[in-house]
């Protein structure tokens, strides 16, 4: 029966809410777990192969048999081809005869040679070559020269050439020839050059301020009356106080004039050698000239007017502070990586070297002569640090290890080799002299005391949080030995509480690797970096 409903009538209708409603005094909620219920099942069956159970949160977990040849051939396959084996035995079946007949039959219609019988494509990947690529490789193999016989040196197996194979001689031209000629000898002619600049170049110092205006008339390396060594408590410096700008390369190594701290070196990868005035008008007052390669190391003596500085120019030269005169030339074979005067007012004539052919080497600075060799590392030598009164020293290299010597006597006196061990990269001695500490490969310091002499792992200090990874960044204690100070290769440098190995202020003081950190020795609270971008900064 149809029934007419007015224009407005209607309007009503198509109004009216289209929702279900629901008695709230009736429980629902066992049809909604049904259809919840429902729904898994279809899940189940639909994802699960034969309907089997769940052994795993998200599905099923099965034990396969993985071998790396059968991996490597279906690899291939599929880059090739696009289609491999299922490693799941169960399911080859079913996507062997659905999906893979499939393309089975279309690659049979392009012209592949595979066999049709063999659903699985167990052969390998040769067996889905093209037909002609497939005689192309069999023409080749034909034509090919015979091995002949390899007892005769003849025998040339799959290097063989093809019988009709022709090789042309590619000649050169007279103009060809020519002008190889000429770039050779232009080449010999630079390193001739080079050799003959190397042989001729004279060491020599350039004073960039007046001695009067700046020193008052007294010697250069004398420092200001007012400037006294006297025991003072250390603070950890909050604020950057000065900039040196001058090196164009970046800084490897800075020192401070021993015991008064009111002059420092620096040497540079620009192969000069800068002095700086720290407590006057904070400026460069004079230029070392003498390597021809980048700077690896420099050491004051203990009255400072002598200095070694080592390069890359593999020459070690000693340095008359005040007259700015190189008084002794090293030649070397080798890389210097390390020189350090004994520190022993008897012994201030002989240095150590620790260069990069494995061995450590004693000098004798009034004959310029090598004296003794320590020989027992098998890799290059990173540090050398004095102690026990200077009576020994330790050498850590890049072999991981840490060997004990007793100066003079080319002896090992105690080995140090931990499976957990990085090699150690830059060293440093309380002021008390009781401990010693050793910057590693692996982001840590690590510590070993030294009291009456022995050499023993303290387990219980370690200092981390810094980067230092790859990097020989410096570490250093303050006067009083309370805080302990390292860069890393991020620019930072961090400062540590001694006692409880606490990290206590972090400063991003470069905008490159932070690779050397220098305590005043007099100065309660001065700190200057130096860092592969060229500058050195004086913290406060």
């Amino acid at each position: 029966m149809l029934v007419d409903y007015s224009d407005d009538e209607q309007e009503i209708i198509d109004n009216k809410p289209k929702s279900i409603l629901v008695n709230p005094e009736v429980d629902c909620s066992h049809l909604v777990k049904k259809k919840e219920e429902e729904k898994a099942l279809e899940l189940s069956k639909t994802y699960n192969f034969l309907g089997q159970k769940k052994n795993h949160l998200t599905g099923n977990v099965e034990s396969i048999y993985y071998n790396d040849a059968v991996f490597e051939e279906q690899f291939h396959k599929f880059n090739v081809y696009g289609f491999a084996v299922d490693p799941n035995e169960r399911n080859r079946r079913v996507i062997a005869c659905n999906q893979k007949q499939e393309q089975l039959s279309s690659l049979m219609k392009e012209g592949y040679d595979v066999d049709a019988a063999d659903p699985l494509f167990s052969k390998n990947v040769l067996a889905g070559m093209h037909k002609e690529d497939k005689l192309k490789q069999q023409e080749l193999k034909s034509n090919r020269v015979k091995a002949n016989d390899p007892s005769k040196g003849e025998f040339m197996g799959p290097w063989a050439g093809q019988q009709d194979e022709q090789f042309e001689n590619i000649q050169m031209n007279e103009e060809q020839q020519q002008l190889l000629d000429q770039l050779e000898e232009q080449r010999k002619q630079k390193i001739d050059e080079s050799k003959k600049q190397e042989e001729n170049f004279v060491p020599y110092m350039e004073q960039h301020v007046s001695q009067t205006e700046q020193f008052g008339g007294r010697q250069f390396i004398a420092p200001p009356p007012e400037l006294k060594y006297v025991d003072h408590t250390c603070y950890i410096p909050k604020r950057c106080i000065q900039t040196f700008h001058g090196h164009t390369k970046g800084v490897q190594v800075c020192k401070f004039f021993p015991k008064f701290g009111h002059l420092m070196l620096s040497g540079s990868l620009d192969n000069k050698i800068k002095m700086w005035d720290i407590i006057g008008n904070k400026q460069c007052v004079r230029t070392y000239y003498g390597h021809q390669g980048a700077l690896r190391d420099l050491n004051f003596s203990n009255d400072g007017r002598t200095f070694l500085s080592a390069a890359y120019d593999k020459k070690i030269l000693v340095w008359d502070t005040e007259y700015g005169k190189v008084t002794q030339t090293i030649n070397l074979q080798h890389f210097p990586y390390c020189v350090r005067l004994n520190p022993d007012p008897a012994k201030q004539h002989s240095f150590l070297l620790g260069s990069s052919d494995k061995r450590i080497k004693q000098f004798d600075i009034r004959s310029g002569q090598q004296t003794l060799v320590y020989d027992e590392h098998l890799q290059a030598i990173n540090t050398i640090t004095y102690f026990n009164q200077n009576r020994k020293f330790v050498s850590s290299s890049d072999d991981k290890k840490l060997f004990i010597w007793e100066f003079g006597i080319p002896v090992v006196i105690k080995h140090i080799s931990d499976p957990e061990m990085h090699a150690v990269t830059a060293t440093a001695v309380n002021p008390s002299g009781l401990n010693w500490v050793g910057q590693q490969s692996n982001n840590l310091i690590i510590v070993y005391d030294t009291k009456a002499g022995n050499f023993r792992m303290n387990r219980k200090k370690n200092f981390k949080g810094h980067v230092s990874a790859g990097y020989a960044c410096g570490v250093t204690f303050s006067a009083d030995g309370q805080f302990l100070a390292s860069g890393d290769s991020e620019g930072r440098v961090f400062f540590w509480d001694w006692k409880t190995a606490k990290s206590y202020r972090t400063i991003q003081a470069h905008d490159n690797v932070c690779i050397g950190v220098e305590w005043h020795p007099i100065e309660p609270s001065k700190v200057v970096t130096c860092g592969w971008d060229g500058v050195l900064k004086l913290w406060d």
